[in-house]
């Protein structure tokens, strides 16, 4: 069961890392093989397409008038949080705080969509298993919270 948990922490942590990264560092997001990960031009185009007829005023005119006009900033902002939350995930380190920190940037991703009837679904899978994982105490699998947990450290009460 360790391993498996060990498994699904390192893979979400490499998807959340490496779009951070790519929102970071221009030009990595195309990939050889025809892959591609969501640069920080392709986040803020799948923004302004998702909520350019969002119900909720309050949230619309956020991203429209604050995130969008602001993206210079913001977009590395959300590939620093993405890079963050990976970091965390991979090294197993305060685990719990980046799985929960990479189910709400998919929690976003699903309000932005969730009235336009576009994945419906999709967004859930990865927020729902994030939000799971996070009470799986999955940095004691192979990561670095076991260290300071059988260490007995504070860092290791709270994390792991």
């Amino acid at each position: 069961m360790g391993l498996a948990i060990a498994a699904l922490r390192v893979f979400w942590g490499l998807v959340y890392f490496t779009n951070g990264l790519a929102k970071v560092v221009p030009g990595l997001g195309h990939l050889p093989g025809g892959f591609f990960l969501i640069d920080s031009d392709g986040a803020r185009a799948i923004l302004v397409h998702e909520v350019k007829n969002h119900p909720v005023t309050l949230y619309h005119d956020l991203v429209f008038n604050v995130l969008v006009p602001n993206w210079a900033v913001v977009g590395p902002l959300v590939g620093a949080t993405e890079m963050t939350a990976g970091a965390l995930l991979i090294l197993g380190l305060a685990a719990p705080l980046g799985a929960l920190l990479a189910a709400l940037l998919a929690l976003h991703l699903w309000f932005a969509t969730f009235f336009n009837g576009h994945w419906l679904y999709e967004y859930p899978v990865e927020w729902v298993t994030l939000i799971c994982l996070a009470f799986m105490r999955p940095g004691r699998f192979y990561g670095l919270d076991a260290v300071f947990w059988r260490r007995g450290s504070t860092l290791g009460a709270a994390f792991g």
